[in-house]
C-alpha cells in the first residue's frame, strides 16, 4: 500500500539541455563570413602597405604616414581631412597613439596581417574576432561625425561578433581540427 510520502504531486525538475560538443559548433554561413571578413581585412592590410602616395616601403604603416592618418582624421573637412567629431577619441589618438606612432603602425601592420590569415583559414578564430571586433569598433569611432560613411564599421563590427559568438572557425577552418583533437581551448577563446 502506498502511503502519502510515496506519492508526490512535484514535478522533476527540468534538465539543462546537452552542451553541443566542441567538434560541433559553428556553421557553414558564419564559416563563409568569417573568411569574408578576413579577405576584407587582408585586402585593406595590402593596400595600406602598398600606398602609391606613401614614400614608405611600409605604406601607411610608418611612423610618418600612421600619424598623417591619424591626423588627417580629425581635420576638418573643409581642411582636407575627415572631419571626425568625438573629441575623447581625438585626446586618446593624440596622447597614446601619436606618443608612439612608428611602435602602433607597426604593430597594426602585424595585428591587420595576423588577424586577417586568422579569419580566413579559420584559426583561432574566437580570439581572431574578438580582435576584429575591438579593431572594427575603434574605426567607427575614428571616422565618427566625419566624411567617412561609418555603417560599414557598424555592420564590420557585428559580422566579426556573429563569428565570435558562433564559433566561426569550427566549420571550413584550422579550429574544426584543433577541437576534434584537443578538445577545447583555454577559457575557450582561441578556437
Amino acid at each position: 500500500m502506498l502511503s502519502n510520502n510515496d506519492i508526490s504531486n512535484e514535478e522533476p525538475e527540468p534538465k539543462a539541455p546537452p552542451r553541443t560538443p566542441a567538434k560541433d559548433r559553428g556553421s557553414l554561413g558564419v564559416a563563409l563570413l568569417r573568411i569574408a571578413l578576413g579577405v576584407i581585412v587582408l585586402v585593406t592590410w595590402w593596400d595600406n602597405l602598398t600606398k602609391d602616395n606613401v614614400d614608405s616601403a611600409l605604406g601607411l604603416y610608418s611612423g610618418d604616414a600612421f600619424e598623417g592618418f591619424m591626423n588627417w582624421l580629425f581635420t576638418s573637412e573643409a581642411d582636407g581631412g575627415n572631419g571626425s567629431s568625438l573629441g575623447f577619441y581625438e585626446g586618446f589618438v593624440d596622447n597614446v597613439l601619436l606618443a608612439a606612432p612608428g611602435l602602433f603602425g607597426g604593430l597594426q601592420l602585424v595585428i591587420e596581417l595576423l588577424m586577417g590569415l586568422a579569419l580566413l583559414v579559420g584559426a583561432f578564430t574566437r580570439l581572431a574576432s574578438l580582435a576584429a571586433v575591438v579593431f572594427f569598433a575603434n574605426l567607427f569611432l575614428a571616422y565618427f561625425g566625419g566624411g567617412e560613411w561609418i555603417w560599414t564599421y557598424v555592420l564590420l563590427t557585428a559580422a566579426a561578433l556573429a563569428v565570435f559568438l558562433d564559433w566561426g572557425g569550427r566549420k571550413l577552418g584550422v579550429d574544426q581540427g584543433l577541437a576534434q583533437s584537443r578538445g577545447e581551448s583555454f577559457m575557450r577563446l582561441l578556437w
